[in-house]
Formats: C-alpha cells, structure tokens, sequence
C-alpha cells in the first residue's frame, strides 16, 4: 500500500531527460487481432465464432456492422506485410483465429485452408525480417463451443489445451513468442456479465468461473509448450492483461484504498496466480467481508487446488501488457452483484489533462486524455509488485475519428512511448513497445465508429485499400531513431499555426444562419395530405441503419413555431430550410395542389419574418415525389417540365414573404449520390450519373429560367424589397 501511494503521489508531468535510446535489444512492433482485420468470417471452410453470431443483432454494435468482410485481411497479406516493411518495425502481433483453424473448436477437424492461410502470413512476414508475435486466443471462441457452454465449461480448458498444442506444432518452428490469450477479464466481465461483448450474457455468477477457467486453460498452454516444445524450438510463453492506471480521486485513505482496490480487482486478479499462486488476498477477503452482510448478494471467488496452484505459479516467460487510460477512483459504497459493484469505487475521468479529440469542444466527458504518466507508474508498479518480470507493452493506441492528420494519435504514441523509455531508466524490464493497430477495423462491440490504425482503410472499396496516417509517419521516424531528438518531439501532422485564431471582426454586413432540411426535420410524412417521398419508401424499405425512418424526425411540421423560438434565442439573421415538393404537390403535378402543405410554409415565413429573421428557402433537397420516380425521376426529360411547376407554384405562393430562394440543393450529390451509389430512388447506375451531369434538362435548367422568373416576379419585387435568387 506504502508503495502504491508512492505512486499515486509522483510527479504526474512528462518529465524532461537528457536525450537517450530505447535499449539494442528493445524491439517495436504493431499489433491487430483476427475478428477485427480478417473479414472472410465464412471462406474456405472457417467455422461461425461468437463474434459472428454477436454482430449479427444490430443493437449489439455501436453503429450496426460486422466483421464479415472488415479490413480484408485474409485477401491482404502481402500488402499488409508491406506495410509492415515500410514502418521498419521488428515484430508484428497478431491473432489466430481459433474456429478458421478448427471451424468446430475441436481437433477432431482440423481447417487445411485455415492453417494455409496463417503459414502465408507467418512465411512473408519471415520473409521480410519480421517476426510474427502470436495470440492464440482474442475473444473469437468458436460458436459450437459456446453452444456448450463456453469459457463457463470447465471443459474448456481441455478445449484449448488442445488447440494450442495444435498450433505451438504446426506454426512453431518459425513462431518464437507466444500469448495464450488476450485480455481475459474483459473476456470474462463484459462477456458475460454485462454483456456488451460476445457471447453477450448477463449473468454476474460466471464473471469468477469464467476467469477461473481461463487461468487454468492459460497454464496447461504454458505447460504443454514447455514440456514438450520449448527445447526444439527455444521460444517463450506469456499472457496479455489489460489496465487502465488507477488514482485516487483524493489524498483521503478511503479513495487511495479504492484505487488499490481498483487494480487489484482488474491486474491482481490474474496477475496474483500466475506470479504468486493465488488470488490477491484483497479480493477473497473483500468477498467475503461482502458476503456476510446481511441481505446483501456477493460473488465468490473459486478456490484452485495444492496442485493447480503449483502448476499455475510461475506459468510465464514474459507479462503482456495492453494499456490505454488513466482513471480517478473515489470509494463508492454499491449494492447488488456484479464484478465491478462488489469494489464499491466510483471511475471518473480527470478533466485537467488535455482531450484527445478532433474538435477538442465536442464531448466534454471524453476518456481519451493525454495521461502516459500512468502506463510509466503501472509499468514501475508491476515491476516492484511482481520481482521485476519481462514485460512487452503490447497494445497501446488511440482510437480517433479517422482523420489522415491524426495529430492526437501522435500526441498519445509520442506521451506514452516517452513514458515506456522512463520506465526502463526506473529500472523496470520492458522489452518491447507494440502500438495498435496497424490498420483501421471492426473494433469490437463499437463497430466501425471508431478508427485505431496507423494506417486508414476504405472500407467503401472491394479491396479494402489502405492510406497512411501521418502517426504512420511519426512512428515509422520513432523505430528508425529509437529515440526523441527535436525532430521527434516537435514532429506535427499539420502546421501548428493552421489552428491558431485570426482575430478581428466579422463584415456588419455579413450573416448569420442556421440550416436544416424538409425530410431530416419536419416528420408528418403523411399529415395533412402530404404525398409519398422517394426517401419515405427508401426509408421504409430499411435501407437506413437501425429500420429508421423521418416519419417523425424533430416533428417540425408541428413544432416550426418553437423552432423560430430556437432561432431567435441564437440570434441569426437567416433560416435556410427546404420546401417538401410532395407537402405542396402530392403527386408531384400542378394538377393536385395541396393548400394545407402552402399553409404551412406561409405560417413559418410569416413567423419569421415577425421575428426579423431572413426565409433562406431551398426549393429541391433530394426529396422527389415518388409519383415522378415512378415514371423515371430525374432520367425522364419531362423531369424539367414538372420542376418548373413546384418552382412558380412556390414563387406565386411565397414570393411576398421570401427573402431568398434556392434552387437546385447541391445539383451534383442529386446526381451522383442518388445514380452511382445507391442513393435514393436506390440506383446503381454509372451512364446515368454521368448523363444527368450534362442533361440541358437538368443542369442548365435554373440558369435559362432566372430571366424569365425575375422578369415574371420584377413588379413583385420592386413593391415588396430585396429578393435573391440563388443556385
């Protein structure tokens, strides 16, 4: 505890040392992991995982997605490998995936295709001087197994015992460095308990037999390697577990207790058997001291017997570390069952540190800050806590929006690899540093909403093709140098003026609006004779991410007056929105004109006007009748003819009132969004997006009518002031 609060109490500043070198022997490496790269989830005889069957309800996946095709890994070796070559690192970490080799997870059928597959890999990588660093297990359990009841199956153990001689047979002649599994409290709690992760139950009483197995199925792996393969093939055997650093939210001894607590309950749990023979005596006393209060439900820690302690002691050659984040932890008093609640601490964000996000003013709770002090003080931690191990920092990154000048993610690898080369100097034996991931993926139960690769991947292409980042840049500088000289620490994505403020003052004739559209806002879809959309039926044939639809959207056809509200508080000088063709012609035509739908709109432009604000009005956002898609929207020349209708129809209704009125929004998206990609009316066709940017129907059209339309409207427009009409 003494050392702990030692800890917590360091200087948690990046601390300035004179220039020196990551060690000879210091190896840099990158890391990815199957589910999330792979893709190919059926191809060539893989069986189903977990992750396949997880994905497949959207509400699993932040952002709906799946693994199936992901970055295309499997159809990407030599590129990848590539890659690797140009970033000059010396080892890549990467996952097998368990049911590609055994598609049942037994070796009663072993995948030829499977094995085929990752002898290509570990061969090119060898091939180029890179040496594959492999994780027998990420999570991806193969289904058949969880159809027995997974990790929660004492059977398990045998279950990858097996799989894992397989694989130290097959693959280790040429394969030097092993990790049994990946993260397997995370495996355990939030697969099991909270269900955010496969196999998606959420039952607390297997949090502790789960992780009970995995340590046990981790230690016969070990064992079997080295009985039988360590003196053939001279290579080592170690465990990947993740922590997030922990500190106490103040100097009170309850909140410095919490955070131990904190940790021993997260790193302790497996760390303790495997380096001391069984689990920490906080957290079986702390269990107990739960489960005897009265009416208050706990969990119990399984026992391991005199032998499966004596077999699990020591059962390492190296500790894998993946860490991430810095957290304050406060002493919370919780009620119930749950792995996280029996610690009674509250984890909090400290907001003095800077967020790393690219638009710093947006999510002002955000997790991801600028803290490499506290991989430092975790390394410096296992060192003292667990005789000074081998230890390899194998997953360290920053998940990002995507962007190719990922300026943040620099920031973060630059703070966190400095730290890593401050733990070394305390004295601490870290042997390698492995940034992650190599390229952008499916990233777990967060889907395709987050981006944590060196390297951008188009997941729009068949090809899966890849772009450099500039951290792709900056690291590939850090590995040559093996060191932070000038160049290192000042490096940037992009000049550091590009985001330094111009001060002076806005034009006094310059304006200020807002923006929305008709079907993003309005809803009423069908209120008041409002005809049908192509976005309604597109909408309504689930094509939308979720089954959604703008029946309702912000229910603006109902609410605009509390809208005008809104933007009187803001204080604009214009309010753009679009006009719903199908709420003024229902069927598109001049034929059928609906006075409930011109109503609406002259309510709003007289509300307003009452309030000063400019009507800044589109004719056209994307939103045709589908009376007129039906006879061939855009592609039928007539399209031209009926345009000019909902346009003097609009001008008739509204030109007193209109300030400035639009037509065309965004004429080019129209075309290429709608004909080339599948955009609504859901077309995919080449010619016609080609055809229609030069059709005189349809491009010319706002110009040649602007002489008629201000010739015809120029009696209105000199009684009634300024009007504009714009393309």
């Amino acid at each position: 505890m003494h050392l702990l609060l030692l800890f917590f109490t360091a200087c948690c500043a990046l601390e300035q040392h004179p220039v020196i070198e990551f060690p000879k022997s210091f190896i840099f490496g990158v890391s990815s992991s199957a589910l999330p790269t792979e893709g190919a989830w059926d191809r060539d005889g893989k069986g189903p995982s977990i992750w396949d069957s997880f994905a497949r309800k959207w509400a699993n996946i932040d952002g709906g997605g799946d693994a199936e095709i992901a970055a295309d890994g499997y159809q990407n070796v030599k590129t990848d490998v590539q890659l690797l070559k140009s970033l000059g690192v010396s080892h890549y970490k990467f996952s097998l995936s368990w049911p590609r080799i055994l598609p049942t997870g037994t070796t009663e059928r072993v995948n030829d295709k499977g094995v085929a597959y990752y002898n290509e890999l570990i061969d090119e990588l060898l091939a180029y001087g890179i040496q594959p660093f492999i994780t027998l297990h990420h999570w991806d359990l193969p289904q058949q197994l969880q159809n027995l009841g997974g990790w929660a199956n004492d059977s398990s153990v045998t279950w990858f015992k097996e799989y894992a001689d397989l694989c130290f047979k097959t693959f280790g002649d040429r394969v030097k460095t092993w990790i049994t599994i990946e993260d397997p409290v995370s495996l355990a709690y939030k697969g099991y308990e909270t269900g955010e992760h496969a196999p998606g139950l959420k039952n607390p009483d297997l949090v502790y037999p789960v992780g009970h197995n995995l340590i046990r199925a981790h230690a016969e792996a070990y064992i079997i390697y080295r009985d039988t393969y360590k003196a053939s093939q001279n290579g080592q055997v170690g465990i990947a577990l993740h922590s997030d650093w922990y500190v106490p939210k103040t100097n009170s001894s309850a909140d410095v207790d919490a955070a131990f607590r904190a940790l021993t309950f997260h790193l302790g749990w497996m760390a303790d058997p495997l380096f001391k023979g069984d689990y920490p005596t906080l957290m079986k006393s702390y269990d107990n001291q739960k489960q005897f209060k009265k009416g208050e439900e706990s969990l119990s820690l399984p026992n391991f017997s005199g032998s499966e302690k004596a077999r699990i002691k020591g059962a390492l050659d190296f500790l894998a570390l993946s860490h991430f984040k810095t957290k304050l932890v406060s002493h919370k008093a919780n009620t119930g069952k749950g792995f996280l609640k029996v610690q009674n601490v509250l984890l909090e964000v400290d907001k003095s540190y800077p967020k790393l996000e690219y638009r710093p003013e947006t999510n002002p709770d955000s997790d991801k800050r600028l803290m490499g002090f506290g991989l430092k003080d975790l390394l410096v931690y296992l060192t003292k806590t667990y005789n000074n191990p081998a230890i390899y920092v194998t997953a360290n990154g920053l998940e990002t929006c995507g962007t190719l000048q990922d300026q943040d993610r620099i920031d973060y690898i630059r703070d966190y690899s400095n730290n890593v080369l401050q733990a070394i100097t305390a004295e601490s034996d870290v042997r390698g540093y492995f940034v992650q991931s190599l390229v952008d993926g499916f990233s777990w139960d967060q889907g395709y909403t987050t981006k944590t690769g060196l390297y951008f991947v188009d997941m729009g292409t068949p090809g899966r093709t890849r772009y450099p980042r500039s951290s792709a840049t900056f690291y590939r500088m850090l590995v040559a140098k093996r060191r932070f000289d000038d160049q290192l620490v000042n490096f940037r994505a992009f000049p550091k003026e590009r985001d330094e403020f111009y001060k002076g003052l806005f034009p006094s004739n310059f304006l200020w609006g807002t923006a929305t559209s008709d079907y993003q806002t309005e809803g009423g879809w069908r209120d008041d004779g409002k005809g049908l959309s192509i976005w309604d039926t597109f909408a309504h044939n689930k094509h939308i991410t979720g089954n959604q639809t703008g029946d309702v959207a912000c229910d603006s056809y109902r609410l605009y007056q509390e809208d005008v509200k809104l933007l009187e508080n803001l204080g604009v000088n214009f309010y753009r929105f679009s006009i719903a063709w199908t709420r003024i012609m229902p069927n598109g035509t001049r034929d059928n004109i609906n006075q409930a739908g011109i109503d609406h709109y002259n309510h709003l432009i007289d509300d307003l006007l009452a309030k000063d604000i400019i009507p800044m009005v589109t004719l056209y956002h994307w939103d045709l009748p589908q009376a007129l898609q039906d006879s061939g929207g855009w592609t039928n020349r007539s399209i031209g003819e009926h345009f000019r209708g909902i346009r003097q129809s609009l001008f008739s209704a509204f030109w007193k009132q209109g300030e400035a009125l639009g037509h065309l929004q965004r004429t080019l998206c129209v075309y290429s969004l709608r004909l080339r990609c599948g955009f609504p009316p859901s077309w995919k066709n080449q010619t016609w997006g080609c055809c229609l940017s030069s059709c005189p129907q349809c491009t010319p059209l706002p110009r040649k009518s602007l002489p008629h339309l201000q010739e015809q409207f120029q009696e209105q427009s000199e009684r009634c002031g300024r009007h504009q009409l714009v393309r």
